[in-house]
Formats: C-alpha cells, sequence, structure tokens
C-alpha cells in the first residue's frame, strides 16, 4: 500500500514537473503569462495614489520575445528590452530619471509559475548608470501575477496582483484571529 501511494506520489510529481517545465522552455506559454500579467498589473497600479506607473512609456527588461508582448498598455507604448545594459544605449535627452520594470518569471513549485515586475527607477548622470530597486512591502513575497497548474481541469489558473493581496489579508486576519 505504501508503496503504491509513493508511485502515485511520484508520478503526479513527475506530472506536475512537467508542467512547470514546460513554461519554461515554451517561450510562447511564458509570453502569455508575462503578458497577461503586464495588462492586470497596469491598470490596477494606475489607480494607486501614489506615482506608481510611468507617464511616457512602460518599459519592461526581460528576455522574452517583444512580438509576443503587448504593443500597448493603458494607452502607452511598451518597449522591451534585452537586459541591463541596453539601458546605457538609449538615448536620453532631457531624461534623466525613468521607471523600468524587470520582468522575472519563477518557478515556485512543480505547479506554479510566478510573475513579477520589478519596479526599478533609474537615472544616466554621464555614463554612470544609478538603479534604485523598489521593496516589497510590508505583507510578505506577493507576486503581480501567479500561475496554478490544475491537473484534473489540464489547465493553468491565474491569479493577480489585487486578488493576492486579498487572500494574504484574510489568511493575517485569520491567523491573527486564532493566536
Amino acid at each position: 500500500m505504501k508503496k503504491a501511494i509513493l508511485t502515485l506520489a511520484v508520478l503526479c510529481g513527475i506530472g506536475f514537473g512537467a508542467a512547470a517545465q514546460s513554461v519554461m522552455s515554451n517561450g510562447t506559454l511564458k509570453a502569455q503569462f508575462v503578458s497577461r500579467t503586464v495588462n492586470d498589473f497596469f491598470p490596477y497600479w494606475k489607480e494607486m495614489p501614489f506615482k506608481a506607473v510611468p507617464e511616457r512609456t512602460i518599459t519592461l527588461i526581460t528576455d522574452i520575445d517583444a512580438s509576443l508582448l503587448p504593443d500597448s498598455v493603458i494607452g502607452l507604448p511598451v518597449v522591451v528590452l534585452d537586459n541591463e545594459n541596453m539601458l546605457r544605449k538609449r538615448k536620453y535627452r532631457k531624461l534623466t530619471r525613468e521607471q523600468v520594470f524587470k520582468v522575472n518569471v519563477d518557478t515556485i513549485a512543480p505547479d506554479t509559475i510566478d510573475v513579477n515586475l520589478i519596479r526599478w527607477e533609474v537615472s544616466i548622470k554621464g555614463k554612470l548608470l544609478e538603479i534604485a530597486v523598489e521593496c516589497g512591502g510590508t505583507m510578505g513575497y506577493i507576486p503581480d501575477g501567479r500561475f496554478v497548474y490544475d491537473a484534473v481541469e489540464k489547465r493553468w489558473k491565474a491569479s493577480f496582483y489585487e486578488e493576492l493581496c486579498e487572500q494574504k489579508e484574510k489568511e493575517a486576519k485569520i491567523k491573527f484571529k486564532y493566536q
């Protein structure tokens, strides 16, 4: 009996692992996850009382093919850079400060992929490139997009920042209530 349960657990793990690995090796699926996160992230952050969204363009640093990502979000053009060194090559006129979003796609568990858009404040002073990275906040780790593979339905289910924050708040209230 124990052997059968162990075999089943290993097979399920292999199935979930294959799902997450297929995302990381499949550029199109990875790009879809990033696109969905970008399309959810910026409209939500545009409504925040602090100045969280750039005014001119949305600049993403990612290795994902730019043709697979949206051309514009919330009426702003999306510019995709391959790496941080591309910032140095950009032509800056009077603009010496810019918000840039570094895209991270991470496998959190065999069946869970997180997409994070990490906000950088970039300053160019002559040949010096200064980057200030936004902190994660006081609620702990909350991804901007989370994609969980449902093995029963054989599809990826998405949750985004606002929903994940609400879940985290509910968990904190329950934990506080029982302490």
